[in-house]
């Protein structure tokens, strides 16, 4: 007999819904809705700009908050073996998602002073989207894993992490010395992900 009224309520839903792909847009919908909406504000765009943007976050995260509940419970839920590697599989996303976020930031710096209203706070945003599109990618890859994928997991960031700072270090001392232009800081995501997606494929080659 079963107990956990989640599960007693749960039903059938649309393959991509039940895959929780809907609930993922609308989460990315949302964090580009409440950027939009943070720099109409900071910028002091008109009230009805920041109030859309602002009522428009809402929605899409009680709508993501719901779609998330629902494919979470639904009957035909997609639940992955843990002990699968995933590792592999999630790193062209997480390398698509980079060549993406260094694209858009290129677009909003040269498109963006251009523009107003919506359009602006959305192509501010949607770098900050794409980030928050890997990090989902890096926390997905590390909840649906087993113990020997989360310790690579763990070692691919120390070694991402320590490379990048180290490159950014060298750089900074011979721009200092050679007058060269210093790294900007927006691009130290991509660096990171680079040499961890790197350190990752190594691992993964190696223990796999």
């Amino acid at each position: 007999m079963i107990s956990d009224p989640d599960t007693a309520n749960a039903r059938r839903l649309h393959p991509i819904r039940a895959s929780g792909t809907v609930a993922l847009i609308l989460l990315f919908i949302f964090i580009g809705a409440f950027t939009a909406f943070a720099f109409a504000l900071a910028e002091g765009e008109g009230w009805t700009m920041i109030s859309a943007l602002a009522a428009g976050a809402v929605v899409m995260f009680f709508l993501w908050m719901r779609e998330n509940h629902m494919a979470i419970t639904a009957s035909n839920a997609a639940r992955p073996n843990r002990t699968e590697l995933r590792t592999l599989r999630m790193l062209p996303v997480q390398v698509v998602l980079v060549l993406l976020y260094v694209v858009a930031v290129q677009a909003s710096a040269a498109y963006a002073p251009g523009l107003s209203g919506f359009i602006k706070g959305a192509l501010q945003s949607l770098p900050i989207g794409l980030l928050a599109g890997w990090l989902v990618a890096f926390v997905y890859t590390i909840v649906e894993s087993d113990e020997m994928v989360r310790r690579m997991q763990t070692m691919a960031t120390a070694i991402g992490a320590g490379a990048t700072l180290t490159a950014a270090t060298v750089w900074g001392l011979i721009a200092m010395h050679a007058g060269l232009p210093d790294f900007a800081s927006v691009f130290l995501f991509p660096a990171f992900a680079v040499f961890y997606t790197l350190a990752e494929l190594v691992l993964t080659r190696r223990f796999a």
